[in-house]
């Protein structure tokens, strides 16, 4: 007699097991790849949109709307390690040894690069001990505190594992309310108000909503495919969408689009109000306008970038996007040495050419990294 799969008598499953994996995540090698391409985008129109206050004219606009556009990079980046770390069950041990081998050793070989590019370039880390000293404190390069980030989820990773496994879509519900309030409300009456919440919400801050918020939207389908015994049990934790798949689509592009939108408008207003300096809140990856857009972005990949198959280039360059995530600041500082900057011709273009070229210059770098003895290891 079978057992009928409710959310009360869910197939049992043995531990460790992912039933995803009997389907292609190609979508999420394609996320991943655009998420790589939007940090390149992120800097390289940094120094348009904020190195002048010219708020009115196109050049600006140019700059902030590219800017505005690659915001949810990070935040895409953090929701796809929370839905594919958080799908599985890891040993302890296993998991610290294994993701910890990942990140610390190719992040302390980069560490290294960028202390010595540092010290060769503007003379500080002195010696040794304070670029020693620089690593444990800070970033050492503006880009390589997602590492610091990455870590720090890494960390909690074993205590919301065994809660996302028991969360009902209430649970989840209470978690995404108190992340806003203690993220999004917090930061907002602070930075407008000068108004700051005596309440420390502690798990609900900052970037740990976003891996959470991965592993539900990669985890929450429609109601026909939760109808189907051989993955329900996977979903029955977590409601399914009560609309169609195309609906999705419709409304992770309309998500996009009113988040990218509010971060440039947004932008735009705040640096002409508030003294004519350029205003960074809306370009915070901890606002609304930014989890708005990364949340459509994540939507559209799933529902909408999942078919044909991934063609070669596609899966050299998603096995290469944390190499290329450390070594592009290195390419953008060499277009601007040799003098070849995104303003040559007007940005609206330039921003694109140079971060295609940057991103091109990255992955054949890293391509020749990884094919060096040792080489998979740091890249």
């Amino acid at each position: 007699m079978s057992i009928p799969v409710t959310s009360d008598n869910p197939v049992p499953v043995p531990a460790g097991t992912d039933f995803r994996a009997s389907s292609p995540l190609y979508w999420a090698d394609r996320l991943r790849n655009l998420a790589t391409f939007m940090v390149i985008v992120i800097h390289v129109s940094g120094s348009v949109a904020q190195g002048n206050t010219e708020y009115d004219t196109f050049f600006w606009w140019s700059g902030n709307i590219w800017d505005s556009w690659g915001r949810p990079a990070v935040p895409l980046f953090v929701m796809l390690s929370g839905f594919l770390l958080l799908g599985k069950d890891y040993e302890l041990g296993y998991f610290l040894k294994r993701r910890f081998t990942r990140v610390v050793v190719p992040a302390l070989f980069w560490m290294a690069l960028y202390s010595f590019y540092n010290f060769k370039s503007k003379g500080t880390p002195a010696n040794l001990s304070e670029a020693i000293r620089g690593i444990v404190e800070r970033p050492v390069h503006y880009h390589l505190w997602f590492i610091y980030l990455i870590i720090g989820l890494y960390l909690v990773y074993p205590i919301l594992r065994p809660w996302v496994r028991s969360a009902r879509e209430r649970d989840f519900l209470y978690f995404f309310a108190c992340w806003v309030i203690g993220t999004w409300v917090y930061k907002i009456l602070w930075v407008f108000a000068g108004i700051s919440l005596g309440v420390y919400f502690e798990l609900f801050s900052n970037n740990c909503g976003y891996f959470v918020l991965g592993y539900y939207l990669g985890n929450k389908t429609v109601r026909s495919a939760a109808d189907n015994p051989e993955i329900a049990w996977y979903h029955q934790h977590i409601a399914p969408w009560s609309f169609s798949g195309k609906q999705v689509v419709r409304l992770a592009v309309a998500l996009i689009v009113a988040g990218a939108g509010a971060t440039a408008v947004g932008t735009w207003w705040a640096s002409k109000a508030y003294g004519g300096t350029f205003h960074t809140y809306f370009y915070d990856y901890l606002t609304p306008n930014c989890a708005i857009a990364a949340a459509g972005w994540f939507l559209l990949a799933k529902w909408a970038f999942n078919r044909p198959p991934l063609i070669e280039f596609e899966k050299e360059l998603a096995a290469a996007s944390f190499g290329i995530y450390f070594v592009h600041v290195f390419v953008i500082d060499w277009w601007g040495f040799v003098g070849y900057w995104q303003t040559k011709i007007y940005p609206i273009a330039g921003i694109l050419i140079v971060s295609c070229l940057v991103t091109f210059l990255s992955f054949i770098a890293i391509a020749f990294i990884r094919r060096m003895p040792g080489g998979q290891k740091v890249t």
